[in-house]
C-alpha cells in the first residue's frame, strides 16, 4: 500500500511538471556528442529505460551516458546497464541539473526540465524539454545580460517568445523544436537572474501580432545608429509591422558610432567583386557612399550592390555609414549603429526602460501597428509546429487564423512510464 501511495505521489508530481507549455531543445547540437556527464543540482530525477523505471538520482548524484556501438551505456555508482532504446530523465519537483558532453573542455551547463537521450546514426541527441517561460528566460539572459531593468527584460521576453512561436519546430524532422546554437536562439543555460525569471513569468504567454492578428518574426539588432530600417534589406519584402523610426535613444548606446579606414582601391575592388562591373572603370571619388537616410543599396548607373554585404563580407558593424576620400586615396568610413537596423534596437530598449518606459511602449516604439496578445487566443497548433491548417491565412511562411477559442499550445500528456499519450 505504501509503495502504491509513493508511486501515486510521484505520478502527481510528474504529470504536474509536464502538463505545461514546453519546447524541446537539442543540447550541444554542434558538438555531435558521443556521451554526457550529468550531476543533479536540485530535486531528483526518475530514470527510464524507454518505459521502464530503472533508477532514481538525487541531489549531487553523478551519472554518465555514453554511446557504445548500437547501445547507450548508463552508469551511476555501481549501477550500469546497456540499452538499445532511449533514456528519459524526468524531474520530480523543482529539479535542475549540470550537464556536459564527453571530452569537453568547456564549463558544464545548468538546465532544468526533463531530458531525453537517444542514439542517432552517428552520435547522440540530448533533448531538453523545458517550459516555454524557462526557455525564454534562458534566451533573454544569454542575449541581454543581467544588469538592466525589469521592463527591458519584459520587452525582450515578449520578443523572444514571439520569435520562439514563429520558429517553432525548426528541427522537427530531427525530433525536436530547436537546437541550442545561433541557428535557432542561443540557449546555453537556464536563467539565473531573478529579475529575468520574473519578467518572463509576468509576461507569460504574451506575444506580438501584427494589425491582422498574424504572428510575425520580430527582427532585432544592437543599435540603430539613430534610424531604423524598414526591414526590406533583411526580409526582401515590405512588411507591415516594420517601420522607419528616428531613434533618439540610440545615441546613448555604446555601439552608436564607429569609424574605420579603407584604401580606395580596396573599396573599388570590393564593389566589382560584388557585381558592380562599372565600378572598375570609375574613379574612386565616384564610388563614395553618402547616406542622408538609410539606403538598402549603392547604385551606379544600372548596377547596384546591397550595402548589407559590408557586414557579412567586410565585417563592418552596420550598413549605415558615410564615406569621405582624402588626397592619398584612403577612404574614411564613419558609421552608425550595429546590425541590420530592422526592428527593435537592444541598446535603445535598455535606455528606454531605464527612463521609465514600460515594455509595451518599448515594443510599439519599434514595431508598427502591433498588438500584444495571449498566445492561447491564437489558433496555433504548436504540438505539430506552425499552425492549424483549417481556414488559415499564410503570412511569412506561417499560417494563422483569427480565433478567440482558447487553444493550449504544446501540451504533452505523459504517463508514469514516460510515454507521450
Amino acid at each position: 500500500m505504501t509503495n502504491r501511495f509513493l508511486i501515486f505521489l510521484a505520478f502527481i508530481s510528474f504529470t504536474g511538471s509536464i502538463l505545461a507549455q514546453e519546447v524541446s531543445v537539442a543540447l550541444f547540437y554542434d558538438r555531435k556528442p558521443q556521451g554526457i556527464t550529468l550531476t543533479v543540482q536540485k530535486g531528483s530525477y526518475l530514470v527510464y529505460d524507454n518505459e521502464l523505471l530503472v533508477d532514481t538520482i538525487e541531489i549531487g548524484a553523478n551519472i554518465n551516458i555514453i554511446r557504445e556501438s548500437e547501445y547507450l551505456v548508463y552508469r551511476h555508482r555501481s549501477k550500469a546497464f546497456a540499452t538499445e532504446k532511449s533514456l528519459k530523465l524526468v524531474g520530480v519537483g523543482d529539479a535542475a541539473f549540470f550537464i556536459n558532453y564527453t571530452g569537453s573542455v568547456e564549463a558544464a551547463r545548468n538546465y532544468d526540465g526533463w531530458l531525453l537521450v537517444k542514439r542517432n546514426d552517428y552520435y547522440i541527441d540530448i533533448i531538453d524539454f523545458v517550459t516555454l517561460d524557462s526557455y525564454v528566460a534562458g534566451v533573454v539572459e544569454g542575449k541581454g545580460g543581467t544588469l538592466f531593468s525589469e521592463e527591458y527584460y519584459k520587452a525582450m521576453a515578449v520578443l523572444f517568445r514571439s520569435l520562439t512561436v514563429y520558429r517553432l519546430s525548426r528541427h522537427k524532422k530531427e525530433g525536436f523544436d530547436f537546437c541550442d546554437g545561433s541557428h535557432c536562439q542561443l540557449y546555453k543555460a537556464k536563467a539565473g537572474s531573478r529579475v529575468i525569471i520574473q519578467a518572463a513569468k509576468k509576461t507569460t504567454n504574451m506575444v506580438m501580432v501584427d494589425r491582422y492578428m498574424n504572428i510575425f518574426e520580430p527582427l532585432y539588432h544592437v543599435n540603430s545608429g539613430g534610424l531604423t530600417s524598414d526591414g526590406y534589406s533583411v526580409t526582401g519584402k515590405k512588411c507591415n509591422y516594420f517601420k522607419v523610426v528616428k531613434d533618439t535613444f540610440a545615441v546613448y548606446g555604446n555601439s552608436y558610432s564607429w569609424k574605420l579606414l579603407i584604401p580606395g582601391i580596396e573599396w573599388q575592388e570590393f564593389l566589382v567583386k560584388k557585381g558592380m562591373k562599372t565600378a572598375g572603370s570609375k574613379l574612386v571619388k565616384d564610388l563614395i557612399v553618402k547616406q542622408p537616410t538609410r539606403l538598402s543599396a549603392f547604385r551606379l548607373s544600372t548596377d547596384s550592390v546591397k550595402l548589407e554585404a559590408v557586414i557579412n563580407d567586410l565585417g563592418w558593424q552596420s550598413a549605415y555609414f558615410d564615406m569621405s576620400l582624402d588626397k592619398s586615396g584612403v577612404i574614411t568610413v564613419t558609421g552608425k549603429g550595429s546590425g541590420h537596423g530592422a526592428g527593435l534596437s537592444i541598446e535603445s530598449a535598455q535606455v528606454m526602460a531605464s527612463k521609465g518606459y514600460t515594455y509595451d511602449v518599448i515594443l510599439k516604439y519599434f514595431y508598427k501597428d502591433i498588438h500584444i496578445v495571449n498566445v492561447n487566443n491564437l489558433n496555433l497548433n504548436l504540438n505539430s509546429g506552425g499552425v492549424s491548417n483549417s481556414r488559415t491565412q499564410s503570412i511569412g511562411g506561417k499560417a494563422i487564423i483569427k480565433k478567440q477559442d482558447l487553444v493550449i499550445p504544446k501540451i504533452k500528456f505523459i504517463n508514469l512510464t514516460g510515454e507521450t499519450i
